[in-house]
């Protein structure tokens, strides 16, 4: 369909409800993400540094992290899909 026109022809008037309806929808889509995000970066809780308690090593330094990564080399004692030990005294890197 050509741009500037006053009416569309009836044949085309279907098709363009049907397109206007389409982008109120995507349009829907993409505000109600970006209100959750805004809501949750205003109101939301800061996460703890393993909210998961995986026991894998990037969940085991800082964020940021520092230059080596670790202070001292880590031992593994645990496989890398492990969650963490019942008890905290148990630890991945020793």
């Amino acid at each position: 369909m050509p741009r500037r026109y006053h009416a569309y022809p009836p044949e085309f008037q279907v098709l363009n409800v049907m397109s206007s309806a389409g982008a109120t929808i995507l349009g829907a889509g993409y505000v109600i993400p970006i209100v959750y995000f805004i809501w949750s970066m205003r109101y939301g809780r800061n996460a703890s540094a393993n909210p998961w308690g995986v026991v894998g090593l990037e969940w085991e330094t800082t964020s940021p992290p520092p230059t080596e990564n670790f202070e001292r080399t880590p031992v593994v004692t645990h496989g890398p899909y492990e969650y963490a030990p019942e008890h905290p005294e148990e630890s991945v890197v020793r």
